[in-house]
């Protein structure tokens, strides 16, 4: 029972002494270092990375009324999961409502789009289309052929939408796509 292999010392110690055969001296090799291409950019651009509203008292007081009304039913009903939901999403909704926009870097590369750190290849997606009606609609959709997450948005700001269609027309097939309810729902909510 004593002759126990303690692997992790074994390999400490090859790793300090090589092993030579044949009297041969070890020969270095210098290894190749990846060169990491940036991809060429066709067309880029920064954008805020949503459309921000200015929040006054009177949106967070309806915001405030209304999932207090809510909390008050859920505990009528002594449903106090319903009740905590209601707490959560409420706390949600104002912290996320009352942060600003922080930019994004787009870029369109001949293998695809890039925003920030995501990147969106072409072989990936099916179609795109910009929604366009200033001030409050600039937006560049995206349809991916991911059926969890089909549609990126992507902010277009105070891009020419014609340029951005310009580069992306070589790449991708431009069909209508249809708005969501939420992001109508968003828009009117000034959320």
């Amino acid at each position: 029972m004593t002759n126990i292999l303690n692997l992790k010392k074994e390999l400490e110690e090859k790793k300090e002494a090589p092993v030579l055969k044949n009297n041969q001296s070890e020969k270095i090799v210098p290894q190749k270092k990846k060169v990491i291409k940036k991809p060429r950019v066709n067309f880029e651009w920064a954008a805020p990375e949503f459309e921000y509203y200015e929040k006054n008292r009177s949106w967070l007081t309806i915001v405030i009324a209304f999932a207090i009304v809510l909390f008050i039913i859920a505990l009528i009903t002594k449903n106090f999961l319903f009740g905590l939901l209601i707490l959560i999403s409420a706390f949600l909704i104002i912290t996320y409502s009352l942060k600003k926009p922080d930019d994004v870097k787009i870029s369109i590369t001949p293998k695809g789009v890039k925003v920030n750190n995501a990147f969106y290849e072409f072989d990936n997606l099916r179609s795109f289309w910009i929604f366009y009606d200033p001030p409050e609609i600039k937006e560049l959709s995206i349809r991916s052929k991911k059926t969890i997450m089909p549609y990126v948005k992507i902010p277009i700001g105070n891009k020419n939408p014609a340029e951005i269609r310009k580069h992306l027309i070589k790449y991708l097939p431009e069909k209508k796509h249809k708005e969501s309810v939420i992001d109508n729902l968003a828009r009117q909510a000034k959320f």
